[in-house]
């Protein structure tokens, strides 16, 4: 993961860290609600964002900023971190819409070993309190609303999804579905 974490970041650092647009490069700390969908998992995501100025390369496919992202559980249950695009849009004044796509590592349970008895405690402790993702590199697609208090304060919320959809692997595919609010600072200007 952290190969993955530090390729990312290197490219968007020097695509697009260094190319300033009106949004910048931003940070945000938020909190999700975790596992909505199964509740298999429990406990909040303390959530870290890191978001850069669009580079002008993507000005084809309507300049999306490059990001890096990390959700980390507090019960110590499924944690990931991934990198992707974000594109935002605005609603209204100061109220902007948010879509990104991407691919997030997990260091959750992947699957329940098919050769463990049903009556295996490992197996029934596995199935009850942790979601099966189906592999370690998953898509993150995620959509929020933020609303800017000022220049450089943001506070907003968001949806998440983690999944491989039956594209990146085949078979369990519990998946994470996240929610929750974020505050933003953006740097410069």
């Amino acid at each position: 993961m952290k190969s993955i974490l530090t390729t990312t970041a290197a490219f968007a650092l020097l695509t697009g860290a260094g190319l300033a647009d009106d949004r910048g490069m931003e940070f945000r700390l938020g909190v999700t609600a975790h596992d909505l969908a199964d509740h298999v998992e429990d406990g909040p995501n303390v959530t870290l964002d890191l978001l850069f100025a669009s580079p002008d390369f993507l000005d084809a496919i309507w300049s999306p900023r490059p990001y890096l992202y990390g959700s980390f559980n507090t019960n110590g249950l499924t944690n990931f971190g991934g990198t992707g695009l974000a594109w935002d849009f605005e609603v209204a004044e100061n109220l902007n819409f948010e879509f990104r796509t991407g691919l997030t590592y997990n260091d959750g349970v992947e699957d329940i070993d098919p050769n463990s008895p049903p009556g295996d405690p490992t197996r029934i402790r596995l199935a009850t309190t942790r979601s099966l993702m189906g592999n370690e590199i998953l898509f993150h697609n995620a959509i929020g609303l933020d609303y800017d208090l000022n220049e450089r304060w943001s506070v907003g919320a968001y949806y998440e999804h983690i999944s491989h959809g039956q594209i990146l692997a085949s078979g369990r595919n519990q998946a994470l579905d996240n929610a929750g609010i974020r505050f933003g600072y953006r740097f410069g200007n």
